[in-house]
């Protein structure tokens, strides 16, 4: 399995991040930190639902981590040059990619598993309690989210044939997922309705099928919905009329799965065209 090998080489470099740790010690601090916020300052939740608070951190600082260890995984070795000592040895363009997505995954996973360590013991300590079930499934979901992210950075690292592209590129898409999405919903609406949305009011499904489509609000439905599958869609409140099967919590699911895939599917198709001569 040659992307095996590839994989394994680019954790151990990847691992080597400064910035990465960096990271890392803010979302250990910002896990902890959250469960002792909640836990302490007020006594109307249980440890199960404190555990749903955890999203908060990781849809600022997971991304981040993901875009900071994977946007220089192709395009900074096509600029050295060490992707073509890369592609002398028996790998495949396919595997070089697929062994990128696999080992920094695996560095923003050890990075998720820290900071969830951390949450996890001021969690206990907190509450008195630790619901394993749901602290795994909010665990998993998490890792899946910045595999997410990995995926999107390197598949635009594939398309970029520069050092400088790629930064260009990883700083546009936090900030595009992070800041300028959320404004994208409302700004439609405005065009559409001639005003503002107000939720008390009710508000069309299409308007929040705008925001699910950004995978850290797909994230956070997908989240909720592992960990109660049987429970109404948290747009059930929210949407006037029947909620369609596109706020479904399965429908977020499917949601990461194709920003895992496309991106990377994209990004291979421009590697394996390019010219690294």
């Amino acid at each position: 399995m040659s992307w095996a090998v590839v994989a394994r080489k680019d954790f151990e470099d990847a691992a080597r991040s400064k910035m990465l740790w960096g990271i890392t010690v803010l979302f250990v601090l910002a896990t902890a930190g959250t469960m002792f916020a909640v836990g302490s300052l007020t006594d109307d939740f249980t440890a199960k639902q404190a555990i749903g608070f955890l999203s908060s951190p990781a849809t600022l600082l997971v991304p981040l981590a993901a875009l900071v260890v994977a946007y220089l995984a192709i395009a900074g070795e096509r600029e050295s040059g060490s992707i073509k000592l890369l592609l002398g040895l028996p790998h495949t363009r396919r595997d070089v990619l697929l062994g990128k997505l696999v080992g920094r995954s695996l560095v923003v996973g050890v990075a998720t598993v820290i900071a969830f360590i951390a949450g996890a013991i001021v969690l206990a300590v907190q509450f008195g309690s630790f619901p394993v079930s749901d602290f795994l499934v909010q665990g998993v979901t998490t890792f899946i989210f910045g595999m997410v992210f990995v995926g999107i950075a390197i598949g635009f690292s594939a398309m970029a044939s520069t050092r400088s592209r790629a930064m260009a590129g990883a700083i546009g898409l936090y900030f595009l997922f992070e800041l300028i999405w959320d404004i994208v919903p409302v700004g439609v609406y405005y065009l559409i309705e001639g005003g503002m949305p107000n939720v008390t009011d009710g508000l069309p499904p299409w308007y929040f099928l705008l925001q699910i489509i950004n995978p850290k609000n797909a994230y956070s439905v997908a989240a909720n919905f592992l960990s109660n599958p049987s429970g109404a869609s948290p747009y059930a409140q929210l949407v006037n009329g029947t909620v369609p099967f596109y706020l479904e919590g399965w429908f977020a699911l499917a949601l990461l799965a194709l920003w895992l895939v496309v991106p990377v599917a994209l990004g291979y198709w421009q590697f394996e065209r390019a010219d690294i001569s």
